[in-house]
């Protein structure tokens, strides 16, 4: 006999996670299944930044609704997210990039985002470490940050779990059944589960985990990395996470030390996770045009994670026509942990009362592919 459950959740990481909590405080007692350790995949890999600053008001809104949760995360959930609002410098190199800040600000502000333009002085003046000489200006909000990926994802578990929810941990699901298209459960390595609810939140292998049902998900696995260097007091603690939007670059502090990372475009798709050492150059290399105190500090380790990927940098979050009962919340383009508080509530609304509240997610449906509907998120890192 099939183990029945209000609601299947495919995927332990944040957004998992999420979802389920959000599903248990509306009373339903949902299964999520995680084919290694929770949190243990992209998320865990991820550099936790948390900002507003995007280009689009579908992610303004994420963000927004995201960030006024993790002000409220101990009181909500019980734990630490170890939120440090240390703001989101974003550095402008050309004139190009500096009138696309200008109007991006403005467009920000219009839906509430505390946001300034500096000149290349005023970066000088609060960040003397950075060299400035060829910036055009940058755009900084203090609202912004960055958290803990790996306690925000046990916070939402284990509050999910006090209410019900299960967390099934190295099990691999096998497929997901349907019938006359209409979901009715999941193969899995712990037997099959039936629901008329399955969610998958499995980052780039969501493709794959729905093909057999005829659904084509354009999400693309792209690696980013990310390297630790030991303790350096060199640069401060509590500045900004800060992007170079000339070279991709991009640094916070990071328990005494620095974590690096850098957008290399010539990277094809790929699923490895492997770490390229020649990436580290290109980084070194960046990272002391910009930074030049730098060359004090010394790499402690690096690892690699994926970005799943949409066409237009947006997620894909809503409901599946063609198989009722199936939901999909992916293709977050780096930005899924910063969204992840949205996301959960915004699903769970849409499953339970059949549309979203707390964020407008109509948008990020599947469908605009077809329709042409279309807007690219242009500030992506």
């Amino acid at each position: 006999m099939r183990e029945r459950a209000d609601a299947l959740i495919i995927g332990g990481g944040v957004i998992g996670a999420s979802i389920a909590y959000n599903l248990a405080l509306r009373g339903l007692k949902p299964v999520v299944f995680e084919r290694s350790l929770l949190g243990s995949g992209n998320t865990g890999r991820s550099a936790g930044g948390i900002r507003a600053q995007f280009t689009t008001e579908v992610n303004i809104r994420l963000s927004l609704y995201s960030i006024a949760f993790f002000e409220r995360f101990r009181e909500a959930l019980g734990a630490d997210a170890e939120f440090h609002r240390v703001g989101y410098l974003f550095l402008a190199t050309t004139p190009e990039h500096w009138k696309h800040f200008q109007d991006r600000v403005a467009f920000q502000r219009r839906f509430g985002v505390q946001v300034s333009l500096l000149t290349a002085k005023e970066v000088t003046a609060r960040w003397p470490f950075l060299r400035a000489d060829d910036l055009r200006g940058a755009t900084f909000s203090d609202r912004d940050g960055f958290a803990g990926p790996y306690e925000v994802t046990v916070a939402f578990a284990n509050a999910a779990k006090q209410r019900g929810a299960v967390f099934q941990e190295q099990a691999e699901v096998g497929g997901i059944m349907a019938e006359r298209g209409v979901v009715t459960g999941l193969r899995t390595s712990l037997g099959d589960f039936s629901s008329n609810v399955v969610v998958v939140a499995a980052g780039p292998e969501t493709p794959e985990l729905v093909r057999p049902l005829g659904i084509e998900v354009p999400v693309v696995p792209y690696r980013r990395h990310l390297y630790m260097t030991e303790t350096f007091p060199d640069i401060p603690d509590g500045i900004p996470f800060i992007i170079d939007s000339g070279t991709g670059l991009y640094f916070r502090k990071e328990t005494g030390g620095l974590m690096l990372g850098m957008v290399d475009k010539t990277d094809p798709p790929t699923f490895s996770m492997n770490v390229d050492d020649g990436y580290l150059e290109k980084l070194v290399e960046a990272a002391l045009m910009r930074v030049p105190v730098m060359e004090k500090a010394n790499i402690l380790n690096g690892w690699a994670g994926l970005y799943d990927t949409t066409p237009d940098h947006h997620a894909i979050l809503g409901r599946v026509d063609e198989v009722r009962g199936l939901y999909l919340a992916v293709g977050f383009s780096g930005h899924g942990f910063m969204h992840s508080p949205a996301v959960g509530a915004a699903l769970s609304e849409l499953i339970l009362d059949g549309a979203s509240r707390c964020v407008n997610i109509d948008a990020l449906s599947m469908n605009r592919f077809a329709a042409g509907a279309v807007v690219e998120e242009t500030n992506v890192i």
